[in-house]
């Protein structure tokens, strides 16, 4: 989990400063945002897959510690991408103290 703080979630190396809305509240905390970057691309006639974005958080900086299908995030934007709003579609609690959240564009 070191490794995890002092790099990844760090906002000075991978990591940046999400926002969590839930309820009506916001919460911000340390994140590592990950999206796929093949866009209408091919590998001869086979079509590139992309995996969705996702985001990478710490689940104690969650209200209660609970992830839930549905979170809102907001991220700013960054020289990697835009500013941005994405719903949680689906997440994983991984035994490292992490939450891997599959999000989509929010609408």
């Amino acid at each position: 989990m070191q490794d995890l703080d002092s790099s990844f979630f760090n906002e000075n190396e991978f990591g940046e400063i999400v926002t969590l809305i839930r309820g009506g509240n916001s919460f911000q905390m340390k994140g590592l945002f990950d999206a796929p970057e093949v866009a209408n691309e091919s590998v001869g006639e086979v079509s590139a897959i992309a995996h969705a974005p996702r985001l990478f958080v710490r689940i104690s900086d969650l209200p209660g510690s609970k992830p839930r299908k549905g979170d809102v995030f907001t991220l700013g934007s960054t020289p990697f991408h835009p500013a941005m709003k994405l719903t949680a579609i689906d997440f994983v609690s991984e035994k490292d103290g992490v939450v891997v959240y599959s999000l989509e564009e929010s609408k």
